[in-house]
């Protein structure tokens, strides 16, 4: 059976990334799908593509899909499906074009390559066996995510970082984040630090280039039992010895006594 559609992998940055089979496929078909042909245009020129471009995007999926399947039961047309940069179905409306070929029982195949989420997670240095990829930060959307154990990736404009990095601060106040940027550029930044920390820098130095955020999972559960006795660390914080109120919590709350220790030691930072 022909593979009509192909869902193609572009470079995030450095052209040196795209696969030999990627442009060897683009050449091959009779429609790249893209979303902006201005953008699509000046990567293809740089490996002699010169296939048809077709706008496919959110606002004419609708519209399109439909014109694509039947140019290719009625023509076996050969499609390739393109992002801006990276992975096809990562943030836009591919999987709409997937569901179209499965319903209508047209074969299609991935060319996989540069992905920004995978790549960013990988420079953050945070557990990466289990993990969320939530699109473009949504700020309604944080307290829901906070409570989710695992890994969270988000997509962010520069213009946008430091005003999301502030509005992280009520639900991520406790967690690591990692700032990764021009992934595979010259520029290539990975930074590790607080929510604080992190928007200091940024007010400190412009930000430029693509940014994807990754915060790292809750504490586990211990922590979250001993977060739970703030109001009793805070009232007996001054009448008892640390160690005696952490060996009294513990005994309490029945975990080790040097989780809750250090917690005590350090627990006005997660005073709200």
């Amino acid at each position: 059976m022909k593979t009509n559609v192909y869902f193609i992998s572009t470079p995030i940055g450095n052209l040196g990334d795209f696969s030999m089979r990627g442009i060897e496929t683009l050449k091959s078909v009779n429609c790249i799908l893209c979303e902006d042909t201005r953008v699509s245009s000046k990567l293809l020129q740089n490996f002699e593509i010169k296939s048809k471009l077709l706008i496919y995007n959110d606002h004419n999926a609708s519209f399109v899909i439909p014109k694509i399947i039947h140019s290719i039961k009625s023509e076996s047309m050969v499609y390739a499906l393109i992002s801006d940069a990276g992975t096809p179905l990562i943030s836009d409306p591919g999987y709409k074009l997937v569901n179209a070929c499965i319903k209508n029982n047209i074969k299609y195949t991935v060319i996989p390559g540069a992905c920004a989420v995978i790549s960013a997670l990988i420079l953050s240095g945070l557990p990466s066996n289990r993990f969320l990829f939530s699109g473009f930060a949504n700020y309604k959307e944080f307290e829901k995510l906070s409570k989710i154990d695992s890994t969270i990736i988000f997509f962010e404009a520069p213009s946008r970082i430091i005003k999301t990095l502030k509005n992280m601060k009520q639900y991520f106040d406790d967690r690591i984040v990692a700032i990764v940027r021009e992934i595979t550029k010259i520029h290539e930044e990975s930074i590790r630090a607080n929510i604080d920390s992190l928007i200091l820098h940024f007010e400190e130095k412009l930000p430029k280039g693509e940014f994807v955020i990754v915060i790292s999972p809750p504490e586990n559960d211990s922590f979250s039992k001993i977060k739970d006795t703030l109001p009793i660390i805070d009232a007996l914080v001054d009448k008892l010895s640390k160690k005696d109120l952490a060996d009294a919590l513990a005994k309490y709350l029945k975990i080790g006594k040097n989780s809750v220790y250090d917690f005590i030691s350090n627990y006005k930072k997660y005073k709200k």
